[in-house]
């Protein structure tokens, strides 16, 4: 019984991230002594026997399936690189996303954040974050950041710049209860590929089993960009100028949504209650990030029944087009001692060692797909959970989740979420609801 309710409250601080300290000091007054020199991106010698110590503002401390796997990448960097090299890497836990906020305000020391997406231009504009393309060497920046994703690459791209690089990261698939597949006479190793066959296998499953057939929370806050864009439609411009996400392709994605979701076959409730259902046996599929796969594992084993998976479905033969989940580094080193620790943090943790042991101990995709292939890191890994290799392909054609212009972004992006849970989940008008929401977008837009 303990197990279960831990289970749950993990999942529940988990899938909060999903839906998304001290005082100044002595590098700190160098800052102004050296500002000609932290204007440049010329890297200066840190000392290891007078150690640099910058602060890392991370939310995964502060999820208990996330946390142990957190610790063990700050501390594997403190005890090599950071030892060798004269860098002390203090992490803060910051639980949802407000502490490095607040610490900002308050004058405090804030260096590297790990930042959801959607919000990076907000706090771009109002943080001082600074581009990786003006704080690091242009050589050194090259050169690592070859063979990271190129897709990856882009999510945390603002105006042309880097504000963030991907870090923690999937895309969302559909997590299959292979008991229930059977249970209702269908293959889990032959899963549904579109949103129509989502919808017979739903049914089937409700209808053999008694229970929910599939699930998509319509407060997900992430995966509804991927049903736009699967159906060919857009939410903002290129320019993020104007929201268009009440096209025509739009409302259609939406209206197949809803249709599901009035099927009778279709879970109802919130981002902690779906997955909590999902776990428990009494849900057939299941829409969201790979952050989870650890955790349904388990459960899977414990309910004695198999864990599969799929990709996410299309609309009819146009090929889906997933997003991502998760989080970048975002960076505002003040100091040339600081920047040249915090590069030497960020080429560790979004290196080969960094991203096996996100993947291995978080859940995460390694965004050096290579490493999947690569006896000395990941191939072992991958081979023994297939899941992963889903999420793999669809790196090739993910499309970067909405970043709202920055001005706006908190109440541009309530407004997007409420309307797309009123026209799924109650008797609302699709095509009025999307309009109204866009209008109202497009209101604070101008």
């Amino acid at each position: 019984m303990t197990k279960k309710i831990s289970l749950s409250l993990a999942f529940g601080l988990l899938l909060l991230f999903l839906s998304g300290c001290g005082i100044w000091g002595q590098q700190t007054s160098n800052a102004s002594e050296n500002e000609s020199d932290n204007n440049s991106t010329d890297l200066v010698e840190l000392d290891p026997d007078n150690p640099t110590t910058i602060t890392f503002y991370t939310y995964s401390l502060a999820v208990p399936t996330m946390k142990e796997g957190m610790e063990q990448l700050i501390n594997d960097f403190n005890d090599t690189v950071g030892k060798e090299k004269g860098v002390i890497v203090e992490p803060v836990a910051d639980p949802n996303y407000q502490q490095y906020r607040a610490d900002i305000t308050a004058g405090k020391d804030v260096d590297v954040i790990q930042h959801t997406f959607g919000t990076l231009d907000a706090s771009r504009l109002n943080l001082d974050f600074k581009a990786y393309e003006d704080v690091f060497p242009a050589e050194e920046l090259e050169e690592h950041l070859e063979g990271i994703s190129e897709n990856a690459l882009q999510l945390g791209v603002i105006d042309n710049k880097m504000y963030g690089l991907a870090f923690t990261f999937s895309t969302p698939i559909v997590f299959i209860n292979g008991g229930l597949f059977e249970e209702a006479g269908l293959d889990p190793n032959d899963p549904p590929e579109t949103w129509e066959e989502v919808k017979e296998y739903a049914l089937q499953i409700k209808e053999k089993t008694g229970k929910d057939g599939f699930g998509l929370e319509p407060d997900n806050g992430w995966v509804t960009d991927s049903v736009f864009f699967s159906n060919g439609a857009d939410i903002m411009t290129e320019d993020r100028s104007e929201a268009v996400f009440a096209s025509e392709k739009g409302i259609e994605a939406i209206e197949i949504w809803k249709d599901i979701y009035n099927s009778g076959a279709h879970a109802t409730g919130s981002t902690t209650e779906v997955p909590e259902q999902f776990m428990a046996g009494n849900l057939g599929m299941y829409i969201t990030s790979t952050a989870l796969h650890s955790g349904f594992k388990a459960a899977a084993e414990a309910g004695g029944w198999e864990l599969y998976g799929a990709g996410l479905p299309q609309f009819g033969d146009q090929p889906s087009i997933p997003v991502n989940s998760g989080s970048a580094l975002a960076v505002r080193p003040d100091s040339p001692e600081k920047k040249a620790a915090t590069w030497e943090f960020i080429k560790y943790v979004t290196g080969p060692e960094g991203y096996t042991t996100i993947t291995e101990q978080i859940g995460y995709l390694p965004l050096r797909t290579d490493l999947a292939e690569d006896p000395n890191y990941l191939q072992g890994f991958v081979e023994e959970h297939p899941l992963y290799q889903i999420n793999l392909a669809q790196l090739e054609h993910i499309r970067p989740a909405t970043i709202w212009p920055g001005e706006v972004a908190t109440e541009a992006s309530t407004i997007f979420r409420d309307a797309i849970v009123e026209a799924v989940s109650t008797e609302a008008d699709v095509t009025k609801t999307l309009k109204n929401a866009e209008e109202n977008i497009n209101i604070l837009l101008k």
